[in-house]
């Protein structure tokens, strides 16, 4: 009896516990979906993509001169101040003329004496003939009257060319720029001697245009040879701190055999002047172009164990999603190839007008659920233009 009591209180026991179960699980809430990973997308393009070279250059004055005195004496107007640009022409330093004003003086006093002399002799000359034909004098002073006229003839042309070099010695002691440029430091001060042809006064590097040098691999140097052959080679140069300028390639070096480097020049109008003599610039040398190409922001290429891949988002049958469309993130290999300007060549893999994600890889894997910022505006909701995700 005892035993039949116990059985019957712990079947009680077992339907309480089960009420209350039933009754726990009928109070709990519904398990609701895993929340959809949070993406932004873009649309791949068909575009015309650059092929560039990248290389660090140095920018170079065009040309450089080191300005110098062509006649001796004392410097008495200093007229360029440190770092002004000049033109050409313009009159930069007056050394004292005195000295050269006296020298022309003098060659011209001997011309003008030369000169007499010679009308003079022409007279005997002249004279000479007339009295030799009529048989009044001997040959032999007629001989000394024409040696006599021709010798002041000599002097008079040697006088002649010494007044020309002694104005151009005074011409001398105006120095002028001898191209339009960018003045450096003022290397001599008011007051001192300067002498002929052996200390720099001023340089001067002529700004626009300017020249960038810059070496690339040589196994480029087939193809930059042969497109520069036939036409001009556009190089972009961009300072560090600056807009970037289009030059074109000017030279074409031979390969450095230490390095594996051919050197190359270009040339770059500068006409804002942004680019220094000095500055290293990010160069892009262009190839060629690739004719629509479909390409995509760089971000959007994750180099994985089997290779590049891409999410691309595509539309599942779920009501979830706003509008009724469930998004769903696909797994895709693709074959990247140009880079330029932030964007990357797909060449295999995906077409023109998909769209792939830009912001978000880490919480993907294929056929995962995507949401969507909600101030998206073309396109499926968080969707941006694929230039918005390159690279400026």
């Amino acid at each position: 009896m005892k035993s039949a009591s116990y059985l019957s209180l712990g079947l009680a026991a077992l339907a309480a516990l089960l009420a209350a179960g039933c009754s726990s699980d009928e109070k709990r809430p519904p398990r609701t979906a895993a929340r959809a990973a949070l993406v932004t997308v873009t649309k791949s393009v068909l575009t015309d993509m650059p092929v560039n070279l990248s290389a660090v250059g140095t920018v170079e004055a065009s040309a450089t001169v080191n300005v110098v005195s062509r006649t001796a004496g004392e410097l008495l107007e200093v007229l360029v101040d440190d770092g002004e640009y000049v033109q050409e022409g313009q009159l930069l330093f007056i050394i004292d003329k005195k000295p050269a004003e006296i020298a022309l003086h003098k060659v011209q006093a001997q011309l003008e004496s030369d000169r007499a002399h010679l009308a003079k002799a022409e007279d005997d000359l002249a004279r000479s003939q007339k009295l030799t034909r009529g048989g009044f004098t001997s040959a032999a002073q007629n001989d000394e009257a024409r040696v006599a006229a021709v010798g002041y003839r000599a002097a008079v042309k040697a006088d002649e060319a010494a007044v020309e070099q002694a104005r151009l010695d005074l011409s001398y002691c105006e120095i002028r720029s001898p191209m339009a440029g960018r003045a450096g430091a003022v290397q001599v001060d008011k007051g001192n001697y300067v002498p002929r042809e052996s200390k720099t006064l001023l340089t001067i590097d002529a700004l626009q245009p300017v020249t960038v040098t810059f070496s690339v691999p040589e196994r480029y140097l087939t193809a930059v040879r042969g497109l520069s052959a036939g036409v001009d080679l556009m190089v972009t140069a961009t300072p560090r701190l600056g807009q970037a300028a289009e030059g074109t390639l000017t030279f074409v070096g031979n390969v450095d055999s230490a390095t594996g480097t051919v050197p190359l020049k270009a040339s770059f109008p500068n006409e804002n002047g942004l680019l220094w003599p000095g500055e290293y610039v990010e160069i892009k040398l262009r190839l060629s172009v690739l004719k629509d190409s479909v390409a995509v922001p760089s971000r959007a290429v994750i180099i994985g164990p089997k290779g590049p891949f891409v999410y691309v988002i595509r539309e599942g049958p779920g009501q979830d999603a706003p509008g009724g469309r469930e998004l769903i993130a696909e797994y895709r290999l693709v074959a990247s190839g140009t880079e330029s300007d932030g964007m990357t060549v797909i060449s295999q893999g995906l077409d023109a007008g998909e769209m792939v994600v830009m912001e978000g890889h880490v919480r993907l894997s294929d056929g995962i659920r995507v949401r969507l910022p909600e101030n998206s505006a073309d396109g499926p909701p968080g969707a941006r233009p694929a230039d918005a995700g390159a690279d400026t």
